[in-house]
């Protein structure tokens, strides 16, 4: 068996067997290449440097590394895509999870708190958390879970440029694989959410990992660094998961 069809074989086995395990890793991936993405970006800055410096030893040196590192980033999105579980299948998990938890009345929710203040970085696993706040721009914003993370971030970015913002709707990087994010017809996505001040829905049925990813691309898109960006959570319940 050539090594590409042994992958696949591996891969579907997962997504079959143990649909929650290939869930985890694809995001895992993701969040990786996200972080490329914006170490890209960084080395392409420090290119523009270096060609208005001269410093062409050091042009050199960026652009063998950024021919290193695309590959690498092709190779992580091919298996992120391939990782990816049906919509439907993905959002059952998740409610399944979810349900098993809130229909269980033995449970000391109180036990699974932890400290607000304490501020985390958008790259993270935020699988079973849940929020309390977000900061941007050095202003903090509460919430009580992450679709009001989603649509507070949305309508913040939008008042900032309403052009870049109204360009996610076409902007198939911006989109599910199978769904659309952004939509200004709310009968083409599930769960849909106004922005306040646009003609522009957002689905909301999303994980907050999947939130997490496509509010790390939206920064990228306005140019923002992802360390302006702040979570504060107020529970964790992973190990109800476990």
């Amino acid at each position: 068996m050539r090594r590409e069809d042994m992958e696949n074989h591996i891969i579907d086995f997962f997504k079959s067997e143990f649909p929650k395990d290939a869930l985890d890793i694809k995001d895992c991936i993701e969040l990786l290449s996200q972080c490329l993405t914006g170490t890209l970006s960084s080395i392409k800055s420090d290119v523009n440097t270096s060609m208005e410096n001269h410093n062409y030893e050091k042009l050199e040196n960026l652009t063998q590394l950024l021919k290193t590192i695309d590959p690498i980033q092709i190779i992580l999105n091919d298996y992120a895509d391939k990782l990816q579980l049906e919509e439907e299948t993905e959002n059952e998990l998740l409610e399944d999870d979810q349900n098993r938890i809130e229909k269980s009345d033995s449970i000391d929710y109180d036990a699974y708190r932890i400290d607000s203040q304490i501020p985390y970085p958008l790259y993270g696993n935020f699988t079973h958390k849940r929020p309390s706040a977000f900061q941007l721009f050095e202003k903090q914003y509460p919430a009580n879970n992450w679709a009001e993370i989603f649509v507070k971030t949305c309508e913040i970015l939008s008042q900032r440029d309403y052009k870049k913002f109204n360009s996610f709707v076409k902007d198939k990087t911006m989109q599910g694989k199978k769904v659309q994010y952004f939509s200004k017809d709310p009968k083409e996505i599930r769960a849909a959410k106004a922005i306040p001040g646009t003609d522009v829905y957002i689905m909301t049925n999303m994980s907050a990992n999947q939130i997490r990813d496509t509010i790390i691309k939206m920064l990228q898109k306005y140019n923002i660094d992802i360390q302006d960006y702040v979570l504060y959570l107020r529970a964790d319940y992973t190990l109800l998961h476990e």
